[in-house]
Formats: structure tokens, C-alpha cells, sequence
């Protein structure tokens, strides 16, 4: 089973005038629609429903079969569809049931001794879960999660994509909370002029009451995955847990005047957190500050964001011996908002700071 580590951000941040590229130099195959052709428009001129977004993986999924699935894992309270797509190369997608019974195999030392493990490790690709989109508002990265699926699958000639494709299966639930996604987008185009405002006081920023964070009956489902008290999260717990992804990563935003962050989180941490998982989370924050770093762009760890409280998305995969992670995205509520410094940050540059691909 290959390491693996995330890159995150490889978006370009061209001048207004120029047209916004998410992955410099990259080349795409036709035969895999973009998000423009089956919804109108392009990543980050708009924000997508989740009619919008289910449309989008139908079509992926209709291009290239042989490397994308989809599965259905529940209904929200207003009954909207819960699915989550399962990309990978070939050979790996013939044979996801093998590997998914071979992931929960390893994940029981008491069924799976050192012996029995070693031949599984040799053969099994490493399973990876990205999730978006759990609080409603907060908006960018149900739209990076159809980008990230579009690159994985329509990149030609690309050495890591291909690796990724050969040694992942990646699971990308695109959007864990379609209510409070469709509860933004409808109050944001209610309140939108015909041009977007950047004012951080403009009507079109101002969500009335109950806002978009939450779902239907209004719970962060962003605490519940212990309680597990929504069927949106049951039926995440359900699927995590058939397929036991060695990392989980949970997407999310900020404040506007925020820069970016990623693991290790605050102290304090949880004492059933082992040595291993600990270094585990130093290692992968090094990493992508490694490539923060060489774009020029701001970060931080471990100023907030606690390592304590199990319940959240990207804690709970700790404790069946996964590795959980939150990374968390400064946020635009809309589609351009002038900042503290009187500079502008746009939806496509935020959508562009979440596109998560896997090496």
C-alpha cells in the first residue's frame, strides 16, 4: 500500500483579466464534461446547487464508467440524495469490493494477524475520503469537489494523477449537507444585484435567520458524528465504516480576513490519540506547508481547532485507526468581498484553495 499525502491548492492566482486557472499547465480530455458544459457555467462564476452538483457526478460518471462510481448513502430531512463517488483507476474500480473487505480486515487486528495483514498491504490501494460541504454556508468546497473529481478524471499525460488513479481509491462526498447548501444558494440569489457586491454589509451576504451552517432541524452536523442523532451522519458513519479510509480529510471555511489552515490542530489534544497518530498529523502538516510555501500563500496550524472533541469529522476516523483532518479555507459568502485591506477575494480563489488532489 503506497504513502500518500495531500497537496492542497495548486490553483493559480492570476490578475482579474485573465481567465482563473486551477491547475496551471494542465490538459484535459474532451470526452470528460466540464463543469461549464453540463451546468452553465464555470467553476467559481456561480455557486452550484445541489441539483446542480448530483447532475455534474451523473455526467462523470456517464463519461468514464470505468473509473467512477457512485453510491447512495442516505436522504436529508427534506429529501435530498446523500451519494458519494468512488474514483480510481480500472483495475481498482473492478475490484472495490475486494478492496473494501480487504480494508475492514486490516482495520481488526484481532481477526487480521500480522501474517494474514502483510499480503493484504502489498496488494490493497490506499483509501482516502475527501467530504465537503457539511455546514451549508460555507461554500467553496462542494464546488472544489467537482473540480477535484474533473482533474482525477479528465488530466491527460499527468505523472501524479496517474499514480494517484493507480495506488487511491478516492471517496469524494461532495456535499454532506445538501439543505443548508440549497438554504444559502436560494437566499444568495434572492438578494444579489446585477453585479456582485463585494461590500461585507451587502444584502446578498446577509443570511436571515436560520442561516445556511445548519440542517433541517437546524444541528452542526459537525458534532453529532458520536450522538450520530441525524441521518445524514448515520448514513456517513455507515459507509466510513465499510470502507475505512486511512485518511479522512473534512473541508471547511472561515472568516473572510482568515489566510488558510491545516493539521496539527490546538491543544488540547484527545489522550486516546497514539504517538503514531500524532506524528502522523506533524508529518502531512509539514508537507503541505511545504507547498504552501512555494506558492507564496499564508497559513497557520495549531492556533484553533482543538484535537479533543471526537465528534467532529475529521476527529471521529481516529478512533476506528484512521487519520482525520480539517482544513479550513477563508470565506467569501458570495462571490466577491472586500477584505480588511481593501483587497478583493473572489469565489473562483477560494474554490481554487480547496481543490484537493491526492499523491
Amino acid at each position: 500500500m503506497s504513502k500518500v499525502w495531500l497537496l492542497l491548492c495548486l490553483a493559480a492566482m492570476p490578475a482579474a483579466a485573465q481567465r482563473f486557472e486551477f491547475w496551471p499547465g494542465a490538459q484535459y480530455d474532451p470526452a470528460i464534461p466540464t463543469i461549464e458544459k453540463i451546468l452553465g457555467f464555470a467553476p467559481g462564476d456561480k455557486h452550484a446547487t445541489h441539483a446542480g452538483i448530483g447532475r455534474y457526478f451523473e455526467a462523470l460518471a456517464a463519461a468514464a464508467p470505468a473509473r467512477i462510481r457512485l453510491f447512495e448513502y442516505g436522504q436529508t430531512w427534506e429529501g435530498r440524495r446523500l451519494f458519494y463517488a468512488a474514483i480510481s483507476s480500472e483495475a481498482n474500480l473492478r475490484r472495490l469490493d475486494e478492496i473494501k473487505a480487504g480494508m475492514k480486515k486490516l482495520s481488526d487486528p484481532r481477526q487480521t494477524p500480522p501474517a494474514a495483514a502483510k499480503p493484504l498491504i502489498d496488494s490493497l490501494p490506499a483509501v482516502i475520503s475527501l467530504a465537503y460541504g457539511v455546514h451549508g454556508n460555507e461554500i467553496s468546497s462542494p464546488d472544489a469537489a467537482m473540480l477535484t473529481a474533473y482533474h482525477l478524471l479528465a488530466a491527460r499525460n499527468d505523472k501524479m494523477t496517474a499514480g494517484i488513479l493507480a495506488d487511491v481509491v478516492v471517496l469524494i462526498d461532495p456535499l454532506q449537507n445538501p439543505d443548508g447548501r440549497d438554504r444559502f444558494v436560494f437566499n444568495f440569489e434572492q438578494n444579489r444585484g446585477l453585479e456582485p457586491d463585494p461590500s461585507p454589509a451587502a444584502a446578498e451576504r446577509a443570511e436571515p435567520w436560520p442561516g445556511g451552517r445548519s440542517n433541517h432541524y437546524l444541528f452542526d452536523m459537525n458534532r453529532d458524528w458520536f450522538a450520530m442523532t441525524q441521518p445524514e451522519t448515520r448514513g456517513r458513519v455507515k459507509y466510513m465504516l465499510d470502507w475505512r479510509p486511512l485518511i479522512a480529510v473534512d473541508l471547511h471555511e472561515m472568516g473572510t480576513d482568515s489566510t488558510y489552515f491545516f493539521s496539527p490542530g490546538a491543544a488540547p489534544y484527545n489522550p486516546h490519540l497514539t504517538p503514531e497518530q500524532k506524528e502522523q498529523m506533524d508529518w502531512f502538516g509539514k508537507n503541505n506547508a511545504k507547498w504552501f510555501d512555494k506558492f507564496g500563500w499564508p497559513y497557520f496550524t495549531r492556533e484553533v481547532f482543538d484535537e479533543f472533541y471526537p465528534g467532529y469529522g475529521a476527529s471521529w476516523p481516529w478512533y476506528y485507526g484512521g487519520m482525520g483532518m480539517t482544513y479550513e479555507n477563508a470565506s467569501v459568502r458570495g462571490l466577491v468581498v472586500r477584505k480588511s485591506d481593501d483587497s478583493l477575494y473572489t469565489f473562483q480563489e477560494s474554490v481554487g484553495k480547496h481543490l484537493c488532489i491526492i499523491w
